[in-house]
């Protein structure tokens, strides 16, 4: 059955209310008890993002966590009924409304951007690698990548240093999260011409066409044997990390 024009504007104004604590008239209901909703949503709101965060829970001010909260409790559309979920929203919601410089606080939306992605990559779908055989050429052979990771690029290596101290460090960091046969969350620093490698790698070129690529668009003569060096050094450390699983099987 559908609901009446007048009960669907209670419910409106009821949620209005939960959300922004504007002040509003709902017949059959006290104030004690509308106050005790919006009290509680607004503590599961407050519980999921400290539990998502905990280190920007604690590096921010009171008064600072308690705006952020408030704001996007009140003005964010929540796209998602999943609460596990509602911590990608928050980030965005965060970075968009530009909180960091408001906050003078440059590494907000790094810190936040990294939580979140630990949350994605051990709550991400179970992925299978593609079949693969354990022994083969690191530069001539395909290599199969193991499927359950993320990649993102930092300006703040929050990650590395507590959080006002990568201010001091400001520059451009890849990170590797990826989930491991156990579900931890293991994450490897990518200089920039490693997350290139792996980038391209990812995409199914061998280590041959790599090195003739990069030869070919430079426009200065290269140390290709350094160069190769430093390829099969990377191959072998992502296959130290269990990131590069095998060789394509049949190839």
């Amino acid at each position: 059955m559908l609901y009446t024009p007048e009960t669907y504007q209670i419910e409106k104004d009821l949620v209005q209310w939960c959300k922004t604590g504007e002040s509003v008239t709902i017949p059959g209901t006290r104030q004690k008890g509308l106050d005790q909703y919006r009290r509680l949503l607004r503590n599961n709101i407050h519980n999921a993002m400290e539990q998502a965060f905990p280190i920007a829970f604690t590096v921010l001010t009171e008064s600072q966590w308690d705006t952020l909260i408030d704001d996007f409790h009140a003005n964010h559309p929540a796209a998602t009924p999943q609460v596990w979920k509602l911590p990608e929203e928050f980030y965005t919601f965060v970075e968009a409304h530009r909180y960091a410089e408001k906050f003078s606080l440059p590494f907000l939306n790094d810190l936040l951007h990294f939580k979140w992605i630990e949350i994605a990559v051990h709550t991400m779908e179970d992925q299978q690698p593609e079949p693969y055989r354990n022994e083969g050429d690191p530069l001539a052979d395909t290599i199969v990548v193991h499927p359950e990771h993320s990649i993102i690029r930092l300006k703040y290596p929050v990650h590395l240093y507590a959080a006002e101290e990568a201010l001091a460090h400001e520059g451009d960091y890849f990170l590797l999260p990826f989930r491991t046969r156990d579900f931890d969350v293991r994450f490897v620093d990518l200089p920039a011409l490693h997350a290139f490698y792996f980038e391209q790698i990812k995409q199914g070129k061998t280590g041959v066409k790599l090195l003739k690529e990069l030869e070919q668009s430079s426009g200065k003569i290269l140390n290709t044997k350094a160069l190769k060096q430093n390829l099969l050094g990377f191959i072998q450390t992502m296959f130290s990390q269990g990131i590069f699983c095998g060789y394509q099987a049949g190839i």
